[in-house]
């Protein structure tokens, strides 16, 4: 499938989720905006030295720069998935002069829902395993033993943010800042899908809108 697609959706919309299987099933390539930057810095080139200076620093990586990362990775893709990006009006522009989008999804998810689902998550603390990426619910998903790690035995935190003070203020950014510009910017190409459904169901969804396009 030669696919560029993009997820719109606030955190705890399944975006991740969804384009990870979605990559999986049809070898499309999942570019997301976090591993991107991590992979720069990883890389140890002049860009991604400079992106870690700034991370170090405990700074925002400007639009520049995520655009400049963005711009190398998908130069060469004949389909991807992005998931993060863009996040802004400014870098939707910019990207529409590198790219096109075959197809935008925007995951729709009750602000209830969102809250149960970012406040039951626990993420692994990777103390042992640099590189695992396990992500769990303590209703949806709990670990087998509590508050360990299933795929590398690590303990388990709740991020800062995940707290319902804290979403429902992330809420009002992403409605903000990515949420509707981005609906505005990109217009009927978007394609709405109700998330608020188990994550089984919502790709199904997504398949059958992808299918029908082919």
């Amino acid at each position: 499938m030669t696919k560029k697609i993009l997820f719109l959706g606030p955190a705890g919309s399944g975006k991740g989720t969804q384009s990870a299987k979605l990559a999986e099933k049809f070898g499309i390539e999942h570019l997301s905006t976090g591993d991107l930057i991590r992979g720069e810095i990883k890389s140890g080139s002049e860009l991604g030295n400079k992106v870690k200076s700034i991370v170090e620093a405990g700074q925002l990586v400007s639009d520049d720069i995520v655009n400049e990362i963005v711009k190398a990775k998908v130069a060469n893709l004949d389909a991807f998935i992005l998931d993060g990006y863009p996040r802004t009006k400014g870098q939707a522009e910019f990207f529409s002069t590198v790219s096109d989008l075959d197809f935008i999804f925007d995951l729709e998810v009750d602000s209830e829902a969102l809250i149960e689902r970012l406040t039951g998550r626990r993420m692994c603390g990777k103390e042992n395993d640099k590189n695992c990426k396990g992500t769990f619910h303590t209703k949806f998903n709990p670990p087998q033993a509590e508050g360990k790690c299933d795929l590398c035995g690590s303990p388990l935190y709740q991020r800062k943010d995940d707290t319902e003070e804290a979403i429902n203020k992330r809420l009002g950014g992403y409605e903000a800042e990515t949420g509707a510009p981005l609906n505005e910017f990109y217009g009927a190409k978007v394609s709405k899908v109700n998330a608020n459904r188990k994550p089984d169901e919502v790709f199904a969804d997504i398949e059958s809108k992808l299918q029908v396009s082919v």
